[in-house]
C-alpha cells in the first residue's frame, strides 16, 4: 500500500496525541502540589496546584482535557479509514462511539489504539512510532527527563525514513543529539513538518 503524505502526517499526529494522553492517564488524579506545579509550568498551564490541574484536566472546554484529546484522537482515526487494516479500524470506530466517555475509558482506549497502531505494516508503523518519539523527547526535555532511550528508537526510525526519501532530517536530528534543547528540538520538528507539506 502506497501511503499518502496526507495520511502519514495524521499518523504522526495520532503517535503524538496518544502518547500525550498515555502520559497524562498515568499522572491524573496529581495528587502532589510541587509536581502539579512542575507539570503546569512545563506544559504552560493555567494551574496553580493539585486542585486546579486537576480540574483543568477533566474539564471538556479546557484543551488539555482527556474530552478534548479524546475528540483530537478520534476525527484522525475516522479520517484513515481505508488506510488502517479493515478489522482494527472498526474495533476502533466502534470505541470510539462512545459520546461521553469517562477518563477511564479512554485510557482504556488509548492503550488499544496504541497496540493496533504498533501491530500495523511498516510505513504506519513508522510515521506512528514517529510521533511517539517526539512526543517522548517533548515531554523529556520539558520535564528534564532522561532521553537516552528515545535517541536509540529515534535513531532506527531516521534510518527507515532516510530509505523513503527524508534524508534532509538528518541534519536537524545530528544537532538534536548534539546539543538538546528547545530550539534544536523545534527545528527538527520545523523540518519533519516542512517535508510533511513538501509531499516527499
Amino acid at each position: 500500500m502506497i501511503l499518502l503524505t496526507s495520511n502519514a502526517e495524521q499518523i504522526f499526529w495520532l503517535g503524538r496525541y496518544l502518547t500525550r494522553v498515555q502520559y497524562l492517564c498515568a499522572a491524573f488524579p496529581f495528587v502532589d502540589d510541587d509536581r502539579a506545579l512542575q507539570y503546569s509550568k512545563a506544559f504552560a498551564l493555567p494551574a496553580y496546584n493539585v486542585e486546579s490541574l486537576n480540574t483543568l484536566i477533566i474539564n471538556p472546554e479546557s484543551y488539555i482535557s482527556f474530552h478534548q484529546q479524546f475528540q483530537l484522537i478520534r476525527n484522525n482515526i475516522l479520517d484513515l479509514r481505508g488506510v488502517l487494516d479493515k478489522q482494527s479500524f472498526a474495533s476502533l470506530q466502534a470505541q470510539m462511539k462512545i459520546l461521553v466517555p469517562n477518563f477511564t475509558y479512554i485510557c482504556e482506549v488509548v492503550e488499544t489504539c496504541h497496540e493496533v497502531f504498533q501491530s500495523e505494516q511498516e510505513d504506519i508503523f513508522v510515521f506512528y512510532s514517529l510521533g511517539v518519539c517526539v512526543e517522548n523527547l517533548d515531554h523529556a526535555l520539558r520535564l528534564g527527563e532522561s532521553s537516552l532511550h528515545i535517541f536509540k528508537e529515534m535513531q532506527w526510525l531516521i534510518d527507515c525514513l532516510q530509505q523513503k526519501g527524508w534524508s534532509t532530517l538528518n541534519k536537524p536530528w545530528q544537532l538534536l543529539k548534539t546539543d538538546f534543547n528547545q530550539a534544536s528540538f523545534h527545528q527538527f520538528c520545523d523540518q519533519i513538518q516542512y517535508l510533511f507539506e513538501v509531499d516527499v
